[in-house]
């Protein structure tokens, strides 16, 4: 049965070309699909309702506004005690079942990185764990068949494994270098807490206007050139750690005013299992240094009002960690804290990025923004990760295969269909 056509183009619009966007045209479809609740479980928002399907959900729920399109899945990953985990699919056409509970691979990025594993090992190790996952690949090649491009996948991991499944491999072995993230629209997505209420994930067509504002830790990191050009070229508003102390940064984003579309920082990431020694800033200096804890109790005005796309270009910055005094499934991070205070998107890391490597990776997506504005922030990191597949010669060297690993690192949080619109109207002076 074929896909109607006025709905599919609506969806096709953010993640293949669209030609036009409205902030708030919504796709045609009823009211969302979530998990079944439990006595126990906060009520769901008025807007929100529960799917009636007999079928297994998983204990945390996924807060979305409406049913999903048909060219729309969900791969559920959830957490059986300390250590299994199953993965189940959600689509109107085709499901996937429950699989058995599986033992968690070692395949969190942030780790293998940190413990300098090499690169070879870590793409046939994923080669491998997409090799045993035939039911997933099986389900994810059908929707492929099915949809094509129109595709898109919400990636709802509510598992603390931190598997890099944007990395999963269709056709391992036998065609090599079908990777997920690579062929499908991909965005991620986990219950946020805002106040008093849920965050929902929205499928409309969306865009973010606006000034770009910018942090940027010139004086450690390596090889800031490029990112600081194209936003000179955005004209930003760029706050540089050699000019001013990062909290500088902090009372900008705090400021009760709106229209700064795209908030991108640029620095060293810390992630560890304390929750108050994650942070954002210096590698040494306290003082130039946002924690995560601290940056929750301010109310980051300028995020809220603006509701733009948030870029974190710093190692680990879309890990996230739990804390003793809260449920295991809800984790804490620079994701969740971004999203919960009003961000419409954001851009995160799985692990640690070299310096140069980041620097360019982010003037590359600016600039593909650029180029193509019509194209969703998601569409924008499937087309970057495209690239650098293409660009993996036969026999990769350890130096090929660095900017692969980099590129997939990168995930998104937020609805697929929103694009990035930085074209500055009138534009600022740098600071």
């Amino acid at each position: 049965m074929m896909v109607d056509k006025f709905k599919r183009s609506l969806t096709q619009r953010a993640i293949t070309s669209p030609t036009s966007l409205g902030r708030t045209k919504q796709l045609p479809f009823e009211a969302t699909q979530a998990a079944a609740p439990t006595p126990t479980t906060p009520a769901l928002p008025e807007d929100v309702e529960t799917e009636t399907e007999e079928i297994f959900f998983p204990p945390n729920q996924l807060y979305i506004t409406m049913k999903l399109p048909p060219e729309v899945a969900i791969l559920h990953i959830y957490q059986n005690g300390e250590d299994e985990y199953s993965v189940w699919g959600g689509n109107g056409i085709a499901g996937l079942p429950q699989t058995p509970p599986n033992q968690p691979p070692n395949l969190s990025l942030g780790k293998l990185v940190q413990n300098k594993e090499l690169p070879e090992k870590i793409r046939d190790d994923m080669s491998y764990f997409s090799h045993v996952n035939l039911e997933i690949r099986k389900w994810l090649k059908r929707l492929k068949y099915k949809f094509g491009q129109q595709l898109c996948l919400v990636i709802a991991d509510y598992t603390d494994f931190e598997i890099p499944w944007e990395m999963l491999e269709l056709s391992p072995y036998e065609s090599p270098n079908e990777y997920l993230g690579a062929l499908m629209t991909t965005v991620r997505w986990r219950q946020i807490i805002s106040g008093d209420d849920y965050v929902v994930l929205n499928f409309q067509a969306d865009e973010c206007c606006g000034n770009a504002v910018a942090y940027v830790l010139d004086t450690e990191l390596k090889g800031v050139g490029p990112e600081l050009d194209i936003l000179e070229q955005l004209q930003a508003v760029v706050y540089r750690s050699s000019q001013h102390p990062i909290k500088t940064f902090q009372q900008y984003l705090q400021q009760n005013q709106f229209g700064c579309g795209f908030v991108y920082i640029s620095c060293h990431g810390t992630f560890r299992g304390n929750l108050r020694e994650i942070t954002l800033g210096s590698d040494y200096d306290e003082q130039q240094q946002l924690k995560l804890l601290a940056l929750r109790r301010c109310q980051l005005n300028r995020v809220k009002k603006s509701r733009g796309i948030v870029f974190i270009n710093a190692c680990h910055s879309g890990r996230e960690q739990a804390h003793a005094s809260i449920p295991h499934s809800y984790r804490m991070g620079f994701v969740e804290l971004f999203l919960a205070k009003g961000a419409r998107g954001v851009i995160g890391t799985l692990g640690a990025v070299g310096d140069a490597y980041a620097a360019k990776f982010a003037r590359e997506l600016i600039e593909a923004s650029l180029r193509s504005p019509n194209l969703s922030v998601a569409a924008l990191l499937r087309e970057l990760r495209y690239k650098v597949v293409q660009n993996l010669p036969d026999e990769p060297t350890t130096q090929d295969l660095l900017p692969f690993i980099y590129t997939f690192m990168y995930v998104y949080y937020g609805n697929p269909m929103t694009v990035l619109r930085l074209t500055p109207p009138g534009g600022q002076d740098c600071v």
